[in-house]
């Protein structure tokens, strides 16, 4: 009884461990990875345009190096991308870099076929231009299928189709996100907008599409920093922007207060708590994230709100804002009319300014209203002219 129970057993595993080898097998014949970039080069490819652009004016200026390079030492007429068709076939998604100085816009289709395309309206936080073009009645280019950048793991594979310089020829290449919110080497700016990748590319490939194995738009070619750190643009955002331009909907959002993150030497001269309870369950804690308000703008939303400097504000709508890139990202969401509430501390009133005593702040919870940002007033500039008269004028 024994052997037979012993030889049912080895016979099931035998079983499954030939299961697990056929399945591994069919999984292996199904994807095969040195196939994986061209399937998904194939699916996008007809989507994919140039863009070529034409200058007010011949340019050699900063900005432009490295196309002068590539181009020779003489200034430019214009510039050379890529694109890729939105969801609406008479929109083209490219970069905005592409549409600086641009006079003249010029879409070509895989095919070789061109057409003048007009700006619809650009993005300069994410770096997004939305482009117009007439098809005519007898074309109507197929749009790409898109991902969901939110998805996006570290170490996945992803291709990059775009066109080459001064052709139509479409090439593609491939690697990895090596990188997702990171924020820029030498510069101010977070980067919790872009996706980091190590597939290298040419410069034409500005404004092209990054795509996964799949065949789905994940992001766009944005550009080059640091030493060789490849950056794009996330689909989710460069969807979000593009529905706004061309609904028309784009305008800047008013919060009012400045504000930067926690530093230990604020924390030194009395500008926040050393220690506080922070997630109010009865123990301190050393206090490290946050944003402390430098200035708050008269009549802002911020100041109707009771925002006051000196404030640190801990958390924007149950959002803890532990980091630069979370405070930015965070304020990009806002829409207008959107009420956004700020958990605060603040001092108390009365005590000693130097001082950093958990004691002397409390918490606050205030309510924000975002409002559009109001356009600037042209400043009024008297201006003497001599033979003693004054001649008054303005300027933005």
């Amino acid at each position: 009884m024994c052997v037979n129970w012993t030889r049912w057993l080895v016979g099931v595993c035998i079983v499954w461990l030939l299961g697990a080898a056929a399945a591994f097998a069919q999984t292996g014949e199904d994807y095969r990875p040195e196939l994986a970039v061209a399937g998904a080069t194939a699916l996008v490819r007809p989507s994919v345009v140039a863009i070529e652009t034409r200058f007010d004016e011949p340019r050699l200026e900063d900005g432009y190096e490295y196309w002068q390079y590539m181009r020779g030492a003489r200034p430019l007429y214009g510039l050379w991308g890529s694109g890729f068709i939105y969801k609406d076939p008479q929109y083209v998604i490219t970069s905005e870099m592409l549409m600086d100085h641009a006079e003249y816009i010029r879409v070509i289709l895989d095919d070789g076929r061109s057409y003048s395309a007009e700006l619809v309206g650009k993005d300069s936080d994410f770096e997004i231009a939305v482009l117009k073009v007439d098809w005519g009645p007898d074309l109507e280019p197929i749009s790409p299928p898109f991902g969901d950048s939110d998805m996006l793991k570290l170490g996945q594979p992803i291709a990059i189709v775009g066109k080459a310089l001064n052709s139509v020829d479409t090439f593609a290449t491939a690697g990895i996100i090596s990188s997702i919110r990171k924020r820029i080497p030498h510069t101010e700016e977070p980067t919790d907008k872009f996706l980091q990748f190590d597939a290298s590319y040419e410069l034409s490939f500005t404004g092209a599409p990054l795509v996964n194995i799949d065949g789905h738009v994940v992001g766009m070619v944005d550009r080059t920093v640091g030493t060789q750190i490849n950056l794009g643009v996330p689909v989710n955002e460069i969807i979000a922007i593009a529905d706004k331009i061309i609904s028309g909907e784009v305008s800047e959002t008013w919060f009012g207060a400045e504000a930067v993150r926690m530093r230990q030497g604020i924390i030194d001269w009395g500008g926040a708590p050393r220690y506080f309870d922070w997630n109010e369950d009865g123990e301190a804690e050393e206090v490290e994230f946050g944003f402390w308000v430098s200035y708050v703008e008269p009549g802002s939303p911020a100041d109707i709100a009771g925002i006051e400097a000196g404030d640190t504000i801990v958390e924007l709508d149950d959002q803890f804002i532990k980091f630069d890139y979370d405070w930015d990202s965070y304020v990009r969401t806002f829409k207008i009319g959107q009420l956004v509430y700020v958990k605060l501390i603040r001092k108390n009133a009365g005590v000693d300014p130097n001082s950093n005593a958990t004691e002397d702040y409390h918490r606050e919870l205030v309510q924000v209203q975002i409002l559009e940002e109001p356009e600037e007033e042209a400043e009024v500039e008297i201006v003497d002219v001599g033979s003693g008269y004054l001649s008054i004028g303005s300027h933005e």
